[in-house]
C-alpha cells in the first residue's frame, strides 16, 4: 500500500490495507504503531512513516467510497456475532466476504464499540469511524441488531439453535 499510495492509487491502496484490517481509518488514526519502532529503517536513519502513509491515503478518498471486494458465493451458513465493536465487525466483514449470512448483535444504539465509546471525538472522529462502519457493512449479507443484549433479548441458546456459529466479541 505504500507503493500504491506514492502512485496515487488511494482506492487499492485502501483494499490492500483491508485485507488485514477493514478498518483502515480507525488504523491510520489512532494506532500507536509499535510496527516503526521495530522498523529496520532504524539501522539507517528512521523508520518508515506506516501510520501517516496510511492516513493519507485515507484523507484522499474516504473509507466508505472505496468499493470492498466482492463476497463469495454464499454458503448457506449463517454466523451470529456477539458485539458491533472492532472484534465483531471485523468477523462480520471477513464473514460476509467468505460468503456467510452474519447477523450481528449490539447491545447499544450505534456500532462501533471502544472505538465509538472509548477514544474521544478530537482524537478519531465519530464520522470518520462511521466511514469504516459503513464500508464493513457495504459488503452485504450483514444485518444488524441494535439495542439488543443477549440474556435480555435473545437467549444464547436461541442463537446456538438459529445459527451454524456463534461468535462473541
Amino acid at each position: 500500500y505504500i507503493a500504491l499510495t506514492a502512485e496515487g492509487k488511494y482506492e487499492d491502496a485502501i483494499n490492500l490495507i483491508r485485507r488485514d484490517n477493514p478498518f483502515p481509518t480507525a488504523c491510520a488514526m489512532i494506532c500507536e504503531h509499535p510496527c516503526e519502532e521495530r522498523c529496520r529503517r532504524n539501522l539507517i536513519d528512521s523508520p518508515v512513516n506506516i501510520r501517516g502513509i496510511k492516513k493519507f491515503a485515507v484523507d484522499q478518498i474516504p473509507a466508505d467510497r472505496v468499493k470492498v471486494p466482492p463476497r463469495a458465493e454464499d454458503t448457506g451458513k449463517s454466523v451470529a456475532v456477539i458485539g458491533g465493536g472492532p472484534s465483531g465487525l471485523t468477523a462480520a466483514y471477513f464473514l460476509a466476504l467468505m460468503g456467510h449470512s452474519v447477523v450481528v448483535f449490539e447491545g447499544r444504539e450505534k456500532l462501533g464499540g471502544m472505538l465509538r465509546y472509548g477514544i474521544p471525538n478530537y482524537r478519531f472522529p465519530k464520522d470518520r469511524l462511521d466511514e469504516d462502519i459503513h464500508a464493513v457493512l457495504s459488503v452485504g449479507n450483514i444485518e444488524v441488531r441494535r439495542n439488543t443484549k443477549i440474556g435480555r433479548d435473545i437467549a444464547m441458546e436461541d442463537l446456538r439453535k438459529d445459527f451454524d456459529a456463534v461468535y462473541v466479541a
